[in-house]
């Protein structure tokens, strides 16, 4: 979502069409932390695939292996070319991003909402998606605006059971909940907590609360985006280390919302995160 959010508000500023690159996908599930393409569930997404020769006659015939990171190395403070494979030099915003010419490969996360802050609107009408005939999510729905909700998200998983991910990722401890949810609730007139996570039980057992909660468990697996609509939709926020709470945060674009969000991102200082978190969040 971060990678396309950023090629799309680079090709509206170009006034050029957007065509997306999913080779990744085809390795994926050897990645640390495997995925599949999902961003066809969203309808609004006008969807155009680079072919194989499209994309390499950007990201040039070495781009792959130690050569590809020998070149990104020597080539990333470069001055940006045409036909050139723009590799993303640092985790925080890259301010050169917008000089970029077309035609042009971006290779990154992009993890920043400065990549695309000129466009937050047509962003979030394209991250949308309706619970038209799904009886669950939209009664779930129906309570969520009814009432102080607050989105919970916990992942554990492969965050906490894969050496190499907990290595990289972490998790949020027990800790940094309950001091989350101990401040929504001096600020927050009875909330209601409505919980997503991976790991369902963990959480029935260590947050608890004298308010309201609520387990989502319902969306599992290709269904997962949907909790991101039922987060979306709640009026606050506490976000895991993890860009599927960040989004579910960030589309609720009311600006009486409070975001709590973990202060350290990874497990190591290692990348700068400080253009990670928008400046009205809360990160303890």
């Amino acid at each position: 979502m971060f990678q396309y959010a950023a090629g799309k508000a680079l090709a509206e500023k170009l006034n050029v069409p957007l065509k997306l690159d999913i080779s990744w996908f085809e390795y994926a599930s050897t990645a640390q932390t495997p995925n599949e393409y999902q961003l066809h569930f969203y309808k609004s997404i006008n969807e155009s695939f680079a072919t194989k020769e499209e994309v390499n006659a950007l990201i040039r015939p070495s781009s792959s292996g130690i050569i590809n990171r020998i070149k990104h190395k020597i080539n990333r403070h470069r001055p940006i070319h045409r036909q050139w494979d723009f590799v993303e030099p640092h985790f925080h915003f890259y301010t050169d991003f917008f000089k970029a010419t077309a035609p042009v490969h971006l290779t990154g996360y992009w993890q920043s909402e400065k990549y695309f802050g000129a466009i937050p609107d047509l962003i979030r009408s394209i991250f949308s998606v309706d619970f038209v005939n799904d009886h669950p999510n939209q009664k779930l729905l129906n309570e969520i605006h009814a009432s102080n909700s607050v989105s919970l998200h916990v992942r554990r998983g492969d965050m906490v059971n894969n050496p190499l991910v907990v290595a990289t990722h972490g998790s949020c401890d027990l800790n940094y909940y309950l001091s989350a949810m101990t401040m929504i609730e001096k600020e927050i007139d009875q909330p209601h907590y409505y919980i997503f996570s991976d790991d369902p039980e963990w959480c029935r057992q260590n947050l608890k609360s004298e308010f309201p909660v609520t387990f989502i468990t319902h969306n599992a697996g290709s269904k997962a985006y949907l909790d991101i609509q039922l987060m979306r939709n709640c009026k606050h926020h506490i976000i895991a280390n993890s860009s599927f709470s960040w989004w579910g945060a960030w589309l609720n674009s009311s600006y009486k919302k409070q975001v709590i969000a973990p202060r350290k991102w990874f497990a190591t200082e290692e990348k700068d995160t400080s253009d990670l978190i928008p400046n009205d969040w809360i990160r303890i």
